[in-house]
């Protein structure tokens, strides 16, 4: 079976779950671990490298990671401060996250988004030549965010409100980019495991 055609918003790479673990497979573990806590919490870069440092952020009774004022340095950001929700999976990968940053703290120092970037497209290029993936188009740091808006969209389109509160996005902003990309069945049911659980659900 041939690769799904890549989706592309704004020229950026919205994931397959399929495409996401053809990359995955292709990282070091330490990179795996970085991309599953990009993906599975949306954070942007300096939001998640920020929170490396201050992995007291993390709520585990709540299922959730508060980030203050001052976290994200974007000026355009909707809010000074927010909650990010969780899923199941965004709880595992969190906490494996801190469970080898404990252990290893001197391995997850922060990365470069150019030195990020290119370690996603040499990933996704592996696995575009093993015939996982269609093509390494759109393939950028910032496609692990717009990948789990649209994939909690897909899942949760009843709490948009909460969707956009946890993302940081302005709600008319997300639906128009995220909003009915028309996922396959297959991917939708795949989409739903990792999206299971978020914000108590």
């Amino acid at each position: 079976m041939s690769p799904p055609e890549p989706i592309l918003k704004q020229d950026t790479r919205i994931l397959y779950p399929s495409e996401y673990r053809a990359i995955r497979s292709q990282l070091s573990f330490k990179d795996q671990l970085r991309l599953d806590g990009l993906l599975f919490s949306g954070m942007r870069g300096v939001e998640f490298e920020r929170f490396l440092e201050n992995t007291t952020w993390y709520k585990p009774s709540r299922r959730a990671i508060d980030l203050p004022k001052g976290s994200n340095l974007k000026k355009k950001a909707k809010q000074a401060e927010r909650t990010v929700l969780l899923s199941n999976a965004g709880v595992q990968a969190v906490e494996t996250l801190l469970s080898y940053r404990r252990q290893n703290p001197d391995d997850l120092r922060p990365i470069s988004r150019q030195a990020w970037s290119e370690t996603l497209l040499r990933a996704a290029g592996k696995a575009k030549d093993e015939g996982q993936i269609a093509s390494t188009a759109g393939i950028a740091p910032k496609m692990c965010r717009k990948t789990w808006s649209s994939w909690l969209l897909a899942t949760h389109s009843h709490r948009e409100g909460s969707i956009s509160l946890s993302m940081g996005h302005d709600i008319r902003t997300m639906l128009r980019h995220y909003a009915g990309l028309g996922w396959p069945a297959d991917a939708r049911e795949q989409i739903r495991q990792y999206t299971a659980g978020w914000g108590g659900e």
